[in-house]
C-alpha cells in the first residue's frame, strides 16, 4: 500500500562540517574513475574515520554508519519554485543543510528529468543538465522521457553531466555494448561503500516515440531480474555494504512483470529501491526472495517533494521535504534558474488567447476539458492543412503534460501542454482496427493509463466492470492486444455517423501514436501504408486553433466535458 509520508520540517544547520565523499564510477563494460573530496575534519576525526573504514572494508554492514540520500524523480523540467514546486534552489540548499549537520549526503534522481515542459524542451535538456551540475547531483537513472529528443541527443546530454547516468538494462544492438553505465560506487567519509545501479522501464520502447530507441534493447521480465541480481552481486563483491537500485520502473498495472516490486521480489541483497515513472509518493516495505524487507520509495513528481532517506543504525527511514513546508533556497542556483527562465519567457512570451476558467490536466482516466480542447485543435489543424478533413482525431491523454490557468495563455503555456514536439499526421484504418485501438488503450481502467484515448468527432463508452481479456503480446512491446475487441468498448459515432467496423476511417493524430507509441500497435500497422504528415507540430496546432479559429478567446463550451466519452464503473 502506498501511503502519504509524514511531513518533515528541515531544521536549520547546526554544525558547520563538510562531509567527504569519494565517488568511484564502475561501467559494466569496464573502466573506473575516482574522485576524492576531502572532508573538513580534525586530525583526530580523520583517524576515527580511518578506523571505521578499516572495520567496514570487507563490505559488512556497520550500525555506526550515518548518511542521507536525497532523491527526486519525474521532475520533467520543473526547475522554478511555485506554490506546488520546490524548485532546484531548494534541492541545492537541502543538500547543504544536511552536509552542515555532519551527514554524508548523496543526491540522486530516478529519471525523467530532461523533458516535460517548455523550460526543458527549449534547449533539448541542456539547461537542465547545467542546473543539475550546479545543484550537485551525484547520480541519476535514465527514464523513458529522457529519450524523447532521441538517443543521440541523450548521449550528448550525458556527456555534459558531472555525474553518471545509469541504466544497466539497455544494450546497443549493433555492438552488444551497454548504452549507459550500469552502476557506480560511492565511498563515504567513514569508508562505507554505497553501490548504486540503474534500471529503466522496458516500456520506454513505446512510452517514448519508438524512433527514439531504435537500435536499443531494453532487458525485461525474467532476464531483467537476473540482470538486477548480477548487479547486486557485482557491487557486493566490490565491498559495498549498502546497495541501492535507482529505478525508473513504477508500479503501473499495465507494466506488471517489469515494475519495482517485481525487482525486489525476485532478487536478494538490495538495501533500498528508489523509484520513479508512475509519479506516486511511495514508502513501502516489500519482501525480497529471501523474505527480507526492502524499502521502495518514490517522491511524487514535478518537485512537489524531495525524498529524504536517512540511514542510521543499519537501516533506512524515509521522509519528505514538501513544497510549502521547506523554504530553503540556494541563491546561486536560484540566479542560474532565473536566467534560463528569462531567456525562455522572452522567446515564448506571446499571448495567444485568454481564458476565464481553469483548464485542468485531467486526461488519463476519462474525458477532460483541456483534453477536449487539445484534441479539437489537432482535428482543426489537420483539417486546414490536409487535402480533405479527417473523420476524427485521437490523442493519448499522456501527451498532455500541464494545466492551463485562467487568464492570459502564452505560447510558453501551450508548449508546456505539448512539450514533445509531436508531428501531426493522418492514418487510414478500418473500424475494426479503431475498436481494437481503443480497447487496448483503456486496458487498465479504472486505473489511469497514459494511453487513454481522448477524441474529437468520436463518441464511445467504456465499461470497466467487464475485465480486460489479454490476447497476444504486441510485437516489440510490453502490452497485450485485446482478446475480444468490443467487450469493454462500444463506439457509437465517428465523424457524426454511426460506427461501422467495416468502414475505412481517416484519423488525425500525432506521430507518436501513428508509429505505435503506448498501446497503439495497430495504429503503426495502419500507418505503415497510409501515414501522411501535414507539416505542423501539436503545439502549432493548439496555438493556431486558439488564435485563429477561437479568435483568441477560449469559449465556455470548454469549461465542462462534452459527453464524448462515458466511463462505466470509473473511479
Amino acid at each position: 500500500m502506498r501511503e502519504v509520508l509524514k511531513r518533515m520540517t528541515i531544521a536549520a544547520a547546526v554544525m558547520i562540517m563538510s562531509a567527504g565523499l569519494m565517488s568511484c564510477g564502475q561501467n559494466s563494460a569496464g573502466g573506473q574513475s575516482e574522485q576524492n573530496i576531502q572532508s573538513g575534519q580534525s586530525e583526530q576525526g580523520e583517524q576515527s574515520a580511518q578506523d571505521t573504514a578499516d572495520a567496514v572494508g570487507t563490505g559488512e554492514n556497520t550500525k555506526d554508519t550515518r548518511f542521507v540520500i536525497l532523491h527526486t524523480n519525474d521532475v520533467h523540467g520543473y526547475m522554478e519554485p511555485s506554490g506546488r514546486c520546490l524548485g532546484m534552489e531548494a534541492v541545492a540548499q537541502l543538500k547543504k543543510d544536511y552536509e552542515q549537520q555532519g551527514y554524508d549526503v548523496l543526491l540522486m534522481d530516478a529519471g525523467d528529468m530532461l523533458q516535460g515542459n517548455a523550460f526543458a524542451s527549449y534547449s533539448h535538456g541542456e539547461s537542465i543538465v547545467t542546473i543539475m551540475n550546479a545543484v550537485g547531483y551525484d547520480v541519476m537513472a535514465l527514464g523513458n522521457h529522457d529519450f524523447d529528443y532521441g538517443s543521440d541527443v541523450l548521449e550528448k546530454r550525458m556527456s555534459e553531466m558531472d555525474f553518471p547516468a545509469l541504466a544497466a538494462n539497455i544494450t546497443v544492438d549493433a555492438t552488444g555494448e551497454p548504452f549507459a553505465e550500469g552502476n557506480t560506487v560511492f565511498t563515504l567519509s567513514d569508508g562505507t561503500k554505497v553501490g548504486v545501479f540503474g534500471l529503466d522501464t522496458p516500456t520506454t520502447v513505446t512510452t517514448s516515440a519508438p524512433k527514439n530507441t531504435a537500435g536499443l534493447t531494453f532487458t525485461s521480465g525474467e532476464e531483467l531480474y537476473a540482470l538486477a541480481q548480477a548487479q547486486i552481486d557485482e557491487l557486493k563483491d566490490g565491498g559495498c555494504s549498502v546497495i541501492v537500485c535507482l529505478g525508473h520502473l513504477g508500479e503501473e498495472e499495465a507494466n506488471k512483470g517489469n515494475v519495482a516490486k517485481d525487482i525486489v521480489e525476485n532478487t536478494e541483497g538490495l538495501s533500498v529501491l528508489i523509484d520513479g515513472h508512475d509519479h506516486q509518493v511511495e514508502d513501502q516495505a516489500v519482501k525480497d526472495r529471501e523474505g527480507n524487507d526492502v524499502l521502495i520509495v518514490e517522491s511524487g513528481s514535478f518537485l512537489r517533494n524531495i525524498g529524504i532517506l536517512t540511514y542510521e543504525d543499519g537501516s533506512f527511514t524515509e521522509s519528505l521535504a514538501e513544497a510549502g513546508s521547506y523554504t530553503g533556497s540556494d541563491p546561486e542556483v536560484a540566479e542560474l534558474v532565473a536566467g534560463f527562465s528569462a531567456e525562455i519567457k522572452a522567446a515564448l512570451g506571446e499571448t495567444v488567447a485568454v481564458c476565464e476558467f481553469d483548464l485542468p490536466w485531467d486526461a488519463v482516466g476519462g474525458e477532460g476539458t483541456l483534453a477536449d480542447l487539445a484534441v479539437d485543435s489537432i482535428y482543426w489543424q489537420v483539417s486546414q492543412a490536409a487535402a480533405a478533413a479527417p473523420d476524427a482525431a485521437i490523442l493519448n491523454g499522456g501527451a498532455i503534460r500541464a494545466s492551463i490557468k485562467a487568464g492570459e495563455i502564452r505560447l510558453q503555456d501551450v508548449c508546456d501542454v505539448f512539450p514533445f514536439n509531436n508531428q501531426l499526421c493522418t492514418i487510414e484504418m478500418t473500424g475494426a482496427q479503431l475498436l481494437e485501438a481503443l480497447e487496448a488503450a483503456t486496458q487498465t481502467l479504472p486505473e489511469p493509463m497514459s494511453a487513454f484515448p481522448q477524441v474529437s468527432q468520436i463518441r464511445y463508452t467504456l465499461d470497466t466492470t467487464v475485465p480486460y481479456e489479454e490476447g497476444e503480446l504486441y510485437p516489440g512491446t510490453t502490452y497485450h492486444a485485446p482478446a475480444a475487441p468490443g467487450s469493454r468498448i462500444t463506439i457509437h459515432e465517428v465523424g457524426g455517423k454511426e460506427f461501422d467496423p467495416e468502414a475505412t476511417y481517416t484519423i488525425a493524430t500525432i506521430d507518436f501514436l501513428a508509429s505505435g507509441g503506448d498501446t497503439y500497435y495497430c495504429f503503426a500497422e495502419a500507418g505503415a501504408a497510409s501515414k501522411v504528415y501535414v507539416g505542423y507540430l501539436d503545439s502549432d496546432g493548439l496555438a493556431n486553433y486558439m488564435k485563429t479559429e477561437l479568435e483568441g478567446t477560449i469559449p465556455e463550451i470548454y469549461a465542462e466535458t462534452q459527453g464524448r466519452i462515458e466511463v462505466i464503473g470509473g473511479k
